[in-house]
């Protein structure tokens, strides 16, 4: 994954192109333990790192509503746990009330800067 230019800069470099480039990506050992936030070395036992495309499916693990001041609607805030096993902090653009459990898929936003992922619940037409 990483070119020239990232890869000096380091892997949070990398991963922000990645997600510039349409990629949600994140870091695994060579036994495919799943790494995030991105790193040098892998936490514990400091082993090499390879990057990996997330397929951006997870559910929540834990949620909280931060209320806004009127007439802006509430920020949905949650640890999302992703399907290959690792877990980060994001935002969920939904309507309804989210539930700890509850199926999502991740968007890109990369045309902001810096670009970053948020969720959304996955519907019935997503399940599969």
């Amino acid at each position: 994954m990483a070119s020239p230019s990232t890869a000096s800069l380091g892997p949070e470099a990398e991963y922000l192109q990645a997600l510039r480039d349409g990629r949600f990506c994140y870091q695994r050992t060579a036994e495919g333990r799943a790494v995030f936030p991105p790193r040098l070395a892998a936490p514990g036992d400091g082993a090499a790192l390879e990057w990996a495309q997330s397929s951006g499916r997870g559910r929540v693990h834990a949620v909280t509503e931060q209320p806004q001041k009127p007439p802006a609607p509430s920020r949905i805030i949650a640890i999302v746990e992703m399907d290959e096993g690792f877990r980060l902090l994001s935002r969920i653009q939904a309507e309804a009330p989210v539930a700890i459990g509850q199926r999502l898929r991740a968007v890109i936003a990369g045309e902001s800067e810096p670009p970053h992922v948020f969720f959304v619940p996955q519907g019935e037409q997503d399940e599969g």
